[in-house]
């Protein structure tokens, strides 16, 4: 339909073209008037309240893509099996996660897409932690009816792939504590906190042994809690550059690559990813017990995700890698972790 404009006072009886907006600062932006209603009398005062002193009606047919039905369509090309979508509001779909899993972003395509005349895209920042029902992308387009081509252009672009969500993966984890100090009892096992973090992300903790520092003694208990059924294996009590921390030599006896040493993530710099016959063994940092959120954090989400960890990982990590110690935390809805 070809819209025209008119004035408030003399749209009675016409079809609104468009959804109207009334915004109550501080409480809410809702739909007013919704498109397609006929505007009858006692509707005038209402909508010159709401500032509004023309609007558009349907007149006669014109060719293009109702906005409703152009976001739907370029919410549907874009998404992955494990999203789905709301229904329109006010002429924008969002789309939002379906599992508990980590969110990427094809950052080219997402350009590209944005390029397209009178098409809007936005995203969640890339390997972001996402649960089921999180909100994970919105679209729409600028006008209220948009040209047939454009969205081939975006559905196009949308078959090389823009966003998914690998659902997480839950591991058989086995913990060895180290620490001379803590194996003859000087000093109190702690590793609960660790537990209950892992836990925390839905892993179950199918053994735990505490050991000294003893090269011997690491690698026996990784290499033990591997043959009972571990599929990875954390180590905590730190790394450090004290001499009788061995952990890492420990960990290298077992046969295993060490992929990194040390992570320009704060907190976190002291950490350790080795693997061995495919599985990982991680070399928690000591701030593991006193830091909400650190390195470990960020690494497990993503070897929950799938990923296989390199080097190359780790550095990009430094770009965001700084912990701001929020007096109030937010993460994972905050910038650290996410790298590029």
């Amino acid at each position: 339909m070809k819209l025209k404009k008119i004035r408030v006072e003399d749209a009675v009886g016409k079809i609104l073209a468009h959804d109207i907006t009334e915004i109550i600062p501080g409480k809410k932006k809702d739909v007013a008037f919704e498109r397609g209603k006929t505007i009858e009398k006692e509707d005038i005062e209402r909508l010159l309240d709401l500032g509004k002193y023309h609007i558009y009606a349907f007149e006669k047919e014109i060719k293009g893509v109702h906005e409703e039905e152009a976001a739907t369509r370029i919410a549907e090309s874009i998404k992955d099996e494990n999203m789905e979508l709301l229904p329109p509001k006010e002429g924008k779909v969002s789309i939002i996660s379906k599992v508990d899993g980590l969110f990427y972003v094809n950052l080219r395509h997402l350009f590209e897409i944005n390029r397209i005349k009178d098409v809007l895209l936005s995203v969640v920042p890339n390997r972001h932690p996402v649960k089921k029902g999180d909100l994970v992308a919105a679209t729409r387009i600028i006008p209220l009816y948009i040209k047939e081509k454009e969205l081939k252009k975006v559905e196009r672009v949308a078959e090389k792939g823009v966003i998914s969500i690998k659902p997480f993966k839950h591991f058989k984890i086995g913990l060895v504590i180290t620490g001379s100090e803590v194996s003859s009892g000087r000093i109190k096992d702690a590793s609960y906190i660790v537990e209950e973090k892992l836990k925390g992300y839905g892993h179950e903790v199918m053994g735990k042994k505490v050991v000294p520092d003893s090269v011997s003694k690491i690698k026996d208990a990784i290499l033990d809690l591997f043959e009972k059924g571990a599929q990875m294996v954390l180590t905590t009590g730190g790394l450090s550059v004290d001499p009788d921390d061995v952990t890492k030599e420990g960990i290298e006896a077992t046969g295993a690559e060490v992929l990194f040493y040390g992570t320009p993530v704060f907190p976190g710099a002291m950490f350790l990813v080795a693997r061995l016959k495919g599985k990982y063994i991680l070399g928690a940092p000591a701030c593991i017990y006193y830091n909400r959120y650190t390195v470990f954090d960020i690494v497990i989400t993503r070897l929950m995700a799938g990923e296989r960890m390199h080097k190359n990982d780790i550095i990009k990590l430094s770009y965001g890698g700084l912990c701001l110690q929020c007096e109030v935390c937010h993460y994972p809805d905050c910038f650290f972790g996410k790298g590029i």
